[in-house]
């Protein structure tokens, strides 16, 4: 993902690696070209020697960026704001959690609004992910930290992919946490519908939906849905419980996540966010 190649990354020394070496420099020049298995590549590189490099100035701007500019959201009387949501878990949570998403819009508000205070905290498939990692994932994540709170936020779309997988969490005793941000939609696809092609939406909204919350009964896991911004502090208090649950927040599907980059232009083109101050 380069967005516009006149701007990408213009200092900067380019490794390809690539088993393919057509694909070597198509896109990007190349000052490192690597044709081989990715495994084996990574492997030797391992092997290598390396240069210790200070990354102590450019950690001190991030987070300073970070409180000058922190992200922000408008406040809604009338639908659970996503963003608001995932910042009280964090506050439940007191930022120790391990978090998995799947792949969509709330990956990017995770992101965003949970308080991380660790390296390797957050669990997810980045850029061009894969819809469906978030359950299983997130089993694979409290199997390797049984110690450790894991929750997941996860879409509607991406939810109806691997949603069997709940099947092996009692039997397993996995007490993950799946928090299913419910918005009728492949949130994603139909924010780029409605921001780049003037609101056409095509199979992007879901008139029909499974009823999740008896597939979490079906599965004998707890389950609960909000839809009142009013109570949902209170509300969101049953994930401290220790015991798999499904907790399925209904939000709007006109809210969209920003900033994002138009398909085609360099970052510095991004549409805007809103930041608090």
């Amino acid at each position: 993902m380069t967005g516009n190649i006149d701007t990408f990354a213009k200092q900067a020394t380019v490794a390809h690696v690539d088993i393919d070496p057509a694909e070597i420099g198509k896109v990007v020049a190349t000052a490192i070209p690597v044709v081989g298995d990715a495994k084996k590549t990574l492997e030797a590189l391992l092997k290598a020697d390396t240069v210790a490099t200070d990354y102590a100035d450019w950690t001190a701007q991030v987070l300073d960026n970070k409180v000058r500019a922190p992200f922000g959201y408008d406040a809604d009387e009338n639908f659970i704001k996503p963003q608001e949501a995932i910042q009280m878990i964090g506050q439940l949570t007191n930022g120790d959690a391990i978090v998995v998403t799947d792949v969509g819009q709330h990956q990017m508000w995770s992101a965003q609004f949970y308080p991380f205070k660790h390296a390797r905290q957050l669990v997810t498939s980045g850029g061009m992910g894969t819809m469906g990692f978030g359950i299983p994932a997130a089993i694979g994540a409290k199997l390797a930290n049984p110690e450790r709170e894991v929750v997941l936020f996860v879409g509607d779309g991406g939810f109806q992919m691997t949603n069997q997988e709940l099947a092996i969490l009692n039997g397993y005793g996995v007490p993950i946490k799946v928090v299913l941000i419910n918005n009728h939609s492949l949130g994603m696809v139909r924010q780029w519908q409605e921001s780049f092609y003037d609101e056409r939406r095509s199979q992007s909204t879901f008139d029909d939906e499974p009823n999740f919350q008896l597939l979490a009964e079906a599965y004998k896991i707890a389950h609960y849905q909000f839809s009142n911004p009013a109570t949902l502090a209170e509300d969101l208090q049953v994930i401290k419980e220790n015991k798999p649950m499904l907790i399925e927040l209904h939000i709007s599907n006109a809210e969209h996540v920003l900033p994002m980059v138009p398909a085609g232009k360099a970052n510095h083109e991004m549409l805007g966010v809103k930041f608090n101050a």
